[in-house]
């Protein structure tokens, strides 16, 4: 499907990032999953590197501050 503005064509794109979601044309979840994946290995090997430094509640104080915040953020859609 062709969308035109004025005489200027508007590209179709395959996916789209709204309010920090990532949506594609057929509304499945995967690249979504994909960025979720990226943002959480690095929130997992940051609390794995600060482990043997840390208390047990600075640990749970850094996962719920960085690691459940990228889980728990527009789980409501």
């Amino acid at each position: 499907m062709q969308v035109s503005f004025g005489n200027r064509k508007i590209a179709t794109a395959q996916s789209l990032k709204f309010l920090g979601l990532t949506i594609d044309t057929t509304l499945t979840w995967k690249h979504h999953i994909r960025e979720l994946t990226t943002k959480m290995n690095k929130a997992c090997y940051a609390i794995r590197s600060i482990k043997p430094f840390m208390s047990l509640d600075l640990l749970r104080s850094t996962y719920f501050s960085y690691a459940h915040s990228i889980i728990s953020y527009g789980i409501i859609f």
